[in-house]
């Protein structure tokens, strides 16, 4: 209804609504987002399997892809809240009180904003690990590693926990799918001071991530190319494992195009066409945004030969192998019952004949 596509928009009193638009379906980006994120949340978690239960194959490489699984899987599970969140809040308030906004917007929104930088962080360090490599030396030292750790985890926290402390965190019409991130500001404050608490909380450090991730892409597929040539198998290797970072640009843009998009919107009409170009960014950052997870999967796990074998075939394969054991046993056990029958109920084993003489 209008009352209620307009109170969606309610919330940030920078945009209007013109008298004949509609926003219909608002639920359904939430629900891409939690299946998006759940995908996600099984492609980390067998990214992190993969690297317990393959132990000959732990490169610097695989390390790095392991935290940023792990990142990635907390950075899903946030959406994942946020996204039931805000259907709740829908189901519950039809006129959409954005006061009635519980707690658990600002702990989704902390929680997405700091691992959703630590994912950045892990994207690019593993961006410049294969440049490191391809160009030097393939070791990765263990206090490089520790101290990567500590910088990606512990030093997103001083700008997130200064917003929270702020009360800056809550929900945001930037966002897609009822998401929590950068609470808009309101009439009294400036478009101004929007943006910079925006790039504070991440948007900053996802543009150098862009900028990072092309820019180290192209100079290690020259060297790559100026090493091995064309359709060596090497390079193969390589370019898949180097598609990770590259996929996160893929993912990512949409939601970097929404935030863009809708802050050239405040305080213009809102017409039906820019509704549609909305629900179309929308969707698409609800579907890229929390998809690292699974792309990952994909490029790590089922396009690698050795992962694909030990983590999809031999599990399949052991799979089959007890069910055809169980099969087996099952009609073993219905010949015998079927012959018990036949025979007036003795049991019939090898050497008992079958003709009494």
């Amino acid at each position: 209804t209008k009352a209620m596509s307009s109170a969606i928009f309610s919330c940030v009193p920078a945009l209007n609504l013109c008298s004949n638009v509609n926003y219909t379906n608002p639920e359904l980006p939430s629900k891409i987002a939690i299946a998006s994120s759940t995908i996600s949340c099984l492609g980390s978690a067998a990214i992190i399997m993969s690297y317990v239960t393959v132990k000959e194959y732990r490169t610097g490489a695989q390390t790095i892809i392991l935290l940023l699984a792990v990142a990635d899987f907390l950075t899903s599970v946030g959406y994942i809240i946020g996204s039931v969140n805000f259907l709740n809040h829908w189901g519950k308030n039809a006129t959409y009180d954005c006061g009635t906004f519980n707690a658990t917007c600002q702990a989704q929104s902390f929680l997405t904003t700091w691992s959703s930088i630590c994912s950045q962080a892990w994207t690019c360090i593993l961006a410049a690990y294969f440049l490191y490599v391809s160009r030097w030396t393939s070791k990765l030292g263990a206090r490089a590693l520790v101290l990567s750790n500590v910088l990606v985890w512990g030093l997103p926290l001083v700008p997130v926990a200064a917003l929270l402390g702020n009360g800056r965190l809550g929900y945001s019409i930037t966002t897609a799918a009822g998401w929590c991130f950068i609470q808009d500001t309101s009439h009294n404050e400036s478009r101004g001071l929007e943006i910079i608490l925006t790039l504070v909380g991440g948007k900053l450090t996802e543009m150098v991530t862009y900028t990072i991730v092309v820019v180290v892409y192209i100079i290690t597929l020259i060297h790559l190319w100026k090493m091995h040539g064309c359709g060596c198998k090497k390079i193969s290797a390589e370019m898949r494992l180097l598609s990770i970072p590259l996929a996160y640009l893929g993912l990512r843009v949409w939601g970097t195009i929404h935030f863009f998009y809708m802050l050239h919107l405040f305080h213009k009409c809102i017409d039906a066409y820019t509704i549609k170009v909305v629900k179309i960014l929308v969707i698409l950052q609800a579907i890229g945004d929390p998809g690292q997870g699974w792309c990952n999967a994909i490029l790590y796990i089922f396009f690698s030969p050795i992962y694909r074998r030990k983590i999809i075939i031999a599990p399949l394969t052991a799979l089959a192998s007890c069910l055809v054991g169980i099969a087996a046993c099952a009609l073993q056990t219905c010949a015998k019952f079927s012959l018990n029958i036949n025979s007036g109920g003795r049991i019939i084993s090898e050497k008992t004949p079958l003709l009494e003489p």
